[in-house]
């Protein structure tokens, strides 16, 4: 992981849909800028005198110009600012390649997505098939048109190389198909009519997971009640520049009834601040004292800010992003964390 930003020069944008474009950077060689199929990168840029950062996913395979897939979201300020202002030849602040959303050595893999998630998915699918020769994969995905569709030519040409390698299931919710089972959208009655009809094989090394949360949940959900092995599973949510809105039952009340000294560990340096009862979390105390750490979405689901707590105590109000395995190793999201005692020690050096 890499924690600090760099100004990269915008090579191409490049329109995919009438609402999504590809935007492809130049590396400079002195950046030893390198990244795994599945992660993404953060960008930065002020509005108004206000910093906003947003990430996104990195949609070329491993060894290929640095791309990320971006789509319009109607008052997304970074997305807008890309459409209407972003040009090659301009600069974007970068910091990255960041997640976990990775392959290990899995050659049989059932990717789904819906919308703007196949960004990952189509980096790990082209990388698997072009380094691993044995490589299988279907891919279940969900739009809402055929012009809706994201990388559309690029996943016909990868089924055009890797001939009966890739499979590829497009589901629409509002253009109709001749197939009535491909029309919809990718929930459990879907997913279970799909492993009826042996459409979806369970048997597989591993499954990727991108997209709206309800979608996840809902197929993560069917496919474990199908008999598959949930370590086999791996999710990406998505937002759309927002913070999610929780539930109550996802949200935890918690608030900060002391003073803390919070020591961070970034990059090898240690930097100190004290944090009061009216900080709301640590990154905004930190950014309070002018002390720049990693973060993005600021919703507990992008995992940019995860850390390690190495003295003291938080507690974190969500977390979609870090396994059960994360927390009890002592991992948190800063952008989540609240001290519950004096002194606390963060390490985001940790891995």
């Amino acid at each position: 992981m890499v924690n600090i930003f760099s100004k990269l020069k915008v090579n191409e944008v490049q329109p995919l849909t009438y609402n999504s474009k590809r935007v492809e950077f130049d590396v400079p060689p002195k950046l030893k800028f390198s990244f795994q199929s599945g992660q993404y990168i953060t960008v930065r840029r002020n509005f108004n005198n206000i910093e906003e950062r947003r990430s996104y996913s990195i949609c070329s395979s491993e060894n290929e110009p640095l791309a990320i897939g971006v789509k319009r979201v109607h008052d997304g300020l970074f997305s807008n600012y890309i459409f209407n202002e972003l040009k090659p030849g301009m600069t974007l602040e970068v910091m990255g390649p960041n997640g976990r959303f990775i392959k290990k050595n899995e050659a049989k893999l059932l990717m789904v997505a819906a919308g703007s998630g196949i960004t990952p998915i189509i980096s790990i699918i082209s990388s698997t098939l072009k380094n691993n020769t044995s490589a299988e994969i279907t891919l279940l995905y969900g739009n809402k048109t055929i012009e809706s569709i994201m990388f559309h030519k690029e996943l016909d040409n990868l089924k055009d190389i890797f001939l009966g390698r890739l499979n590829v299931i497009h589901i629409l919710s509002k253009q109709g198909q001749d197939v009535e089972l491909l029309n919809g959208r990718i929930d459990q009655h879907k997913v279970n009519q799909l492993i009826l009809k042996k459409m979806i094989d369970l048997e597989v090394d591993g499954v990727f997971i991108c997209g709206p949360d309800s979608m996840i949940n809902n197929v993560s959900d069917t496919l474990i009640e199908n008999g598959l092995n949930e370590s086999k599973i791996n999710t990406e949510r998505f937002y759309l520049g927002r913070k999610p809105k929780l539930k109550k039952s996802e949200r935890t009340e918690v608030t900060a009834e002391i003073k803390s000294n919070i020591e961070i560990i970034l990059d090898g340096t240690h930097r100190t601040f004290v944090f009061d009862k009216h900080n709301d979390n640590i990154i905004d105390a930190a950014q309070a004292h002018g002390i720049d750490v990693p973060f993005s979405c600021k919703g507990g689901m992008c995992c940019t800010c995860r850390c390690k707590i190495t003295k003291g105590d938080v507690k974190m109000k969500a977390n979609f992003s870090l396994e059960d395995w994360e927390m009890e190793a002592g991992f948190v999201l800063a952008c989540q964390a609240v001290p519950q005692t004096e002194d606390i020690v963060l390490d985001f050096d940790a891995s």
